[in-house]
């Protein structure tokens, strides 16, 4: 998944052409750029605390109406679901050819998605988890906060 040279830069956004930095030299990218790169993404980390320590665990997602969505056993992220915990979750990618990588952060509630919220289920039917076991339930995040951050590709 290449993104073309510039196609999320504050230009591209809106942003009048001007990119802000972090300390670091990476890009922060603001909200819709965040969102595109999560639409393109399948693969993240769901992060939950278990006495009081964290606990990551990856899932297979997808995004759908601006919530990340991904597929849940019992355990862990379903029970943090049931209780509407606030979780955090992140996805990135790394192009080794160009050097283009970013990373996108969220937190926010944490829920069941009830079998009436039909274009949820409809939209994930093919959402499969690479688990070896079933995985019945599924799960949204509703961002309350999401940040990104991209380190663009070297220049040729």
């Amino acid at each position: 998944m290449t993104l073309p040279r510039g196609a999320e830069t504050g230009a591209a956004a809106g942003g009048g052409g001007v990119t802000a930095l972090d300390s670091a030299g990476f890009e922060i990218l603001d909200r819709a750029q965040c969102f595109s790169l999560l639409s393109r993404a399948t693969l993240g980390r769901v992060a939950v605390t278990i006495g009081a320590l964290p606990a990551i665990f990856p899932v297979n997602f997808c995004m759908v109406a601006g919530q990340v969505v991904f597929r849940s056993g019992e355990g862990t992220k379903l029970t943090a679901a049931l209780s509407g915990t606030i979780v955090a979750f992140e996805t990135d990618w790394e192009c080794e050819a160009s050097g283009e990588v970013w990373s996108v952060q969220i937190v926010g509630a944490s829920r069941v998605v009830k079998p009436t919220e039909g274009p949820v289920v409809a939209e994930l039917a093919a959402l499969r988890s690479w688990a070896p076991v079933p995985r019945r339930y599924l799960v949204k995040i509703t961002p309350e906060k999401i940040s990104g951050r991209r380190l663009p590709p070297r220049p040729d």
